[in-house]
């Protein structure tokens, strides 16, 4: 019997399989080739990948640098599916292979309908991209390039009333790169972490130098020029 979200399966299958069925389930139909692309790196004697998802509004989420293109994809993979966790216990069950089932489907009703829209609109059009995702694209639109892992470092402690974290994003050009963002306590570690992106974010994109930055097109801006 399927675990509720579908995710007590992901321990016997590799990331990319696991995203190719949230996928799936997320767009209600089998996916294409076009539909998840990966795009791989080489950094000297390593493999960066990111994988950009078409059917779901073209997000895209990059992976940890790895001894070979196929580990540099999976890493990818995990990324985007620890980022869409959140997202794959509200989807509904798997679509069954069996015809007689299918026809079973009942569509839902204008009510549902306007239901389902509204609480779409609650949590935006992309609920998905978390602030910790955000701040990466940024951070690689100012740097004008992929990250290295370790660049974004994360440090959480626990207290008596929960955890805080730090985030330190080293590819930063000049001081910025020196700074560390604290965030607020939050009950787990996982909201910790993206307690202190959030906070990294907002403080970023105040700065009008950064923004401008990464408005930039690739191959004009200053970037720090790591990992080239």
């Amino acid at each position: 019997m399927a675990a509720q979200g579908g995710l007590a399966d992901s321990e016997n299958m590799d990331a990319k399989t696991e995203l190719n069925h949230f996928c799936q389930r997320y767009c209600q139909r089998p996916v294409t080739k076009n539909d998840i692309l990966y795009s791989t790196n080489k950094f000297g004697n390593q493999y960066q990948a990111i994988v950009k998802l078409n059917c779901i509004q073209g997000q895209e989420y990059a992976g940890h640098l790895c001894l070979n293109q196929k580990d540099a994809e999976k890493s990818a993979a995990q990324q985007a599916v620890l980022a869409l966790t959140p997202q794959m216990a509200k989807l509904p069950p798997p679509l069954s292979k069996d015809p007689a089932k299918k026809k079973k489907k009942v569509p839902l009703t204008p009510q549902q309908l306007a239901e389902k829209k509204a609480r779409q609109a609650e949590e935006g059009d992309n609920p998905a991209i978390t602030p910790k995702t955000k701040l990466n694209t940024l951070v690689m639109k100012i740097a004008k390039r992929y990250l290295q892992k370790g660049e974004t470092a994360y440090e959480c402690k626990k207290y008596t009333g929960g955890f805080q974290a730090t985030v330190k994003i080293t590819a930063l050009p000049g001081e910025w790169g020196e700074r560390a963002w604290a965030g607020h306590l939050c009950s787990t570690k996982q909201m910790a972490e993206q307690s202190a992106a959030e906070i990294a974010l907002a403080q970023i994109e105040e700065d009008k130098e950064l923004t401008e930055e990464a408005a930039k097109p690739k191959g004009q801006g200053k970037g720090k020029g790591k990992g080239k």
